[in-house]
């Protein structure tokens, strides 16, 4: 990873403005979104469906649907400007220094490839260690995550996992390199409350372990005030309001925080 100013944000959006191609028309899902996310800070991404919120994860690593591109502003990681990354350079990054977990966990597993060895190749790609550690650091992670019986679970394939376990595994596989950023796309949507609080508390307690940074990208304000330092409100692909999060929520600035809140 490239050496950074200690003073200087993870990483810093700034003026981004994207396009998708529908048919006939071309829509402007994100229209000069700016903020930072600073190091070892819990940040929210809150809005409701359809503000950008996904979208801005997707281009944050690369991942942006087809037909879509990245037409104004910067994505700074350091020296690096993200958004005029190649697909090859964001392969070298992704899994490594940003990862990313899914509202559905098994979004992120082969169906047909067992747990362990998903995790064990994250490892192989990016750190270039021998398998035999790879696989040993895999049920390591397993375990750490909570998992029973790592050693067998590893050897396990998803659809044996339950829903929780399946979430914890996703985890270990995003953070198995110790990633810089993790971006949790909408981790607790659908989710009971009892549910959303041990996901969350799951996503905390690794990202503090690692010294990591978080976007949490959630349409539900509420989950906010005990997980993220840091929140920034999206409504139609824009900013609408950013700053600490007990600010934020005792006195919000912009009518439609308030409603949300």
């Amino acid at each position: 990873m490239a050496i950074m100013n200690k003073t200087a944000p993870l990483i810093k959006i700034d003026d981004l403005s994207a396009s998708i191609k529908n048919d006939d028309q071309t829509l402007f899902p994100l229209q000069g979104v700016s903020f930072s996310i600073e190091r070892n800070t819990r940040m929210a991404l809150v809005g409701e469906s359809g503000s950008g919120k996904s979208l801005t994860a997707s281009a944050i690593l690369g991942l942006l649907p087809a037909g879509s591109r990245i037409t104004r502003g910067n994505i700074l990681m350091g020296s690096r400007d993200l958004a005029s990354f190649s697909e090859k350079e964001f392969q070298k990054i992704r899994g490594k220094e940003i990862s990313i977990v899914f509202q559905n966990p098994r979004a992120s597993l082969n169906p047909v490839r067992t747990v362990g060895s998903q995790i064990s190749e994250v490892l192989r790609v990016h750190e270039k260690i021998r398998r035999k550690e790879c696989d040993e650091k895999a049920i390591s992670l397993l375990e750490s995550l909570g998992i029973p019986d790592p050693v067998k679970r590893a050897q396990d394939y998803p659809h044996q996992y339950s829903g929780g376990m399946a979430q914890r595994a996703a985890l270990a596989m995003a953070m198995a390199c110790q990633p810089a950023l993790l971006i949790a796309d909408e981790p607790t949507s659908g989710l009971d409350a009892t549910l959303q609080q041990q996901v969350l508390d799951l996503l905390t307690k690794q990202v503090e372990e690692q010294k990591a940074s978080m976007l949490l990208i959630t349409h539900d304000i509420s989950v906010v005030g005990s997980t993220c330092e840091e929140v920034a409100v999206m409504y139609g692909g824009r900013i609408m309001e950013v700053g600490p999060t007990e600010l934020v929520l005792r006195q919000p600035v912009n009518p439609y925080t308030e409603k949300l809140i």
